[in-house]
């Protein structure tokens, strides 16, 4: 083997053939790569060893490779494990790299100006792993957050949002496959991509951290060349993504608000048009009117429900808060919807227990949750039938309630429909943007308050909000 080392750059590599020939006082300052021979029995004398010569790198190379003694390695901070007799390509391809431009060179803050700010976790129980990830992203602006234990990780994934998490898999308390799950179940993370870093390289692990949506699968002892790379690339194509969905969002923001106007304007005409036809004997022509006009009313919920699904996620709607009566608000948008229920012959019935219903709301914006409430009712609910309204109180809320018969009844999770898009429209042979609860959900919850649905029997479903007095 030393032969073999004398063909590459003799005088910058050290080879021990026994880990026992080496002294905690022995000097390897003057060599860029130790390679040390072993068994995995006793590898206590490497911290010491490491720590004296931090220009070195160390690898270890032995005929016994495990997952456990790769492990054991790793925490005492070995870069790289090695199968005896070891390609002497692996040792050329060491010092290539360390002829070529330097890496840091590359990794410059002003090339990579657009991570700055961009916030990623490094979870892994081995504080030397942590360390070496937290060094390789130092210069390129990226805000670091590291945790030893995977508990106070989850602690930060439920208050914080992150571009890019990376996963050690065995730890203790919370593996992280089980971390990859809390964070899939997060409000804020759900989406936020994984890189599991794991000294498990079997494929049974592989697939099941990529069945958990995991970007990548890095093995210990990793490349941090690698690592930066992949970390970068994923970055880079998140926010390409995100430059992408905002374009879309802005471009129908603005289509939006250049529609508003216009349907204004038709259901203007079509409602003066219809008050001057129902002065005369023509059912007929009464009953194409309505119909626009109540198509004309649909588009414009569907405009303003996209308006304020843009103004909420890009952070530019503030309530205007006043005290107002809930129980007029209630009168106002039932007698409002009124004429979209006649078309089917449905009826609102509104019962009220609230002694106190006067709080502190924007009176404009929750009109506009039960207007998106009742509209799904009408939509929803089969001809003939009753939609209830109902308001109570307790000693700390006021709490609205809204019932009705629904000619489909999803199996699914029920609160699933607050999302963006999600809609029961097609089973339940409606038109639904599936924008409308999901803006009320968000009204709501700027009021500090909460919504839920739920279902009552074998055909019934009932929203219920609950508004902090």
């Amino acid at each position: 083997m030393q032969n073999i080392l004398d063909e590459t750059t003799n005088q910058h590599v050290a080879f021990v053939e026994n880990i026992k020939d080496i002294s905690s006082t022995q000097d390897f300052s003057s060599k860029k790569l130790c390679i040390i021979k072993t068994n995995f029995k006793d590898l206590a004398p490497l911290k010491n060893l490491i720590v004296k010569n931090p220009n070195t790198e160390f690898w270890l190379t032995s005929s016994e490779i495990s997952r456990k003694n790769i492990i054991q390695a790793n925490y005492y901070g070995i870069k790289n494990v090695l199968p005896y007799p070891f390609d002497i390509k692996v040792v050329r391809e060491f010092f290539h790299k360390k002829k070529s431009v330097s890496t840091e060179d590359k990794y410059t803050c002003e090339t990579f100006s657009w991570l700055r700010n961009l916030k990623i976790m490094i979870v892994d129980d081995n504080p030397m792993n942590v360390e070496l990830l937290a060094e390789t992203f130092a210069a390129s602006g990226l805000n670091i957050s590291t945790f030893l234990k995977p508990q106070d990780a989850l602690d930060a994934i439920y208050k914080e949002k992150f571009d890019l998490f990376l996963l050690d898999i065995m730890m203790p308390e919370i593996s992280g496959f089980d971390l990859a799950v809390k964070i899939k179940e997060s409000e804020l993370n759900n989406d936020t991509p994984i890189i599991f870093i794991s000294a498990l390289s079997d494929s049974e692990n592989k697939i099941t951290g990529y069945d958990l949506g995991s970007y990548a699968y890095i093995e210990k002892p990793f490349d941090v060349n690698v690592v930066r790379s992949q970390v970068f690339n994923i970055l880079r194509s998140r926010k390409l993504q995100y430059a992408m969905n905002q374009t879309k969002e802005t471009f129908i923001a603005m289509v939006a608000h250049d529609l508003k106007s216009p349907v204004n304007a038709e259901i203007t005409a079509l409602e003066i048009l219809l008050q001057k036809l129902q002065t005369k004997d023509n059912p007929e022509n009464n009953e194409i009117i309505s119909d626009l006009l109540q198509a004309a009313k649909y588009m414009k919920n569907l405009i303003n429900n996209l308006l304020y699904k843009y103004k909420f996620e890009n952070n530019i709607v503030s309530l205007n808060k006043s005290y107002s009566s809930l129980n007029s608000l209630l009168s106002e948008s039932i007698a409002e919807m009124k004429y979209l229920a006649a078309n089917k012959k449905q009826i609102f019935v509104f019962k009220n227990t609230a002694k106190h219903t006067s709080i502190c709301i924007d009176y404009i914006e929750i009109k506009r949750v039960m207007h998106n409430l009742f509209s799904n009712a009408i939509d929803n609910a089969p001809k003939n039938s009753t939609i209830e309204v109902s308001m109570s109180e307790n000693k700390n809320f006021i709490q609205i309630a809204v019932e009705n018969s629904i000619k489909y009844i999803p199996t699914e999770n029920i609160n699933d429909i607050f999302d963006k898009f999600v809609s029961f429209a097609n089973k339940s042979k409606c038109v639904n943007s599936g924008l409308g609860l999901y803006v009320a959900k968000r009204i709501i919850e700027a009021h500090k308050g909460s919504i839920k649905a739920e279902i009552n029997g074998s055909n019934k479903i009932k929203f219920t909000i609950q508004l902090p007095k």
